[in-house]
């Protein structure tokens, strides 16, 4: 079974002139609850390109490597980089 729980998009209507990010602490949250309602065997995330602007590191470089961190034990099939 493969189930999405969140997707985020920039609103419609959004100013073309303020960036819009996907807020990642309500992600976060979302893969905290999963990971406690349920019991997934694979979590693949996709980091995409983006920096984050208040620090220049890539947006979700730390989250990922959180989430690997709380559940990667749990997990059956494990993701790689560079998909191979």
């Amino acid at each position: 079974l493969v189930k999405t729980f969140g997707v985020w998009q920039k609103p419609p209507n959004w100013p073309d002139d303020t960036p819009w990010r996907v807020p990642r602490e309500q992600v976060d949250g979302v893969v905290d609850r999963v990971f406690a309602e349920y019991r997934p065997v694979a979590f693949f995330a996709d980091p995409g390109s983006g920096f984050d602007e208040s620090d220049g590191e890539r947006y979700w470089d730390g989250y990922i490597d959180a989430w690997a961190q709380r559940y990667g034990r749990r997990l059956k099939l494990k993701a790689v980089s560079g998909g191979a």
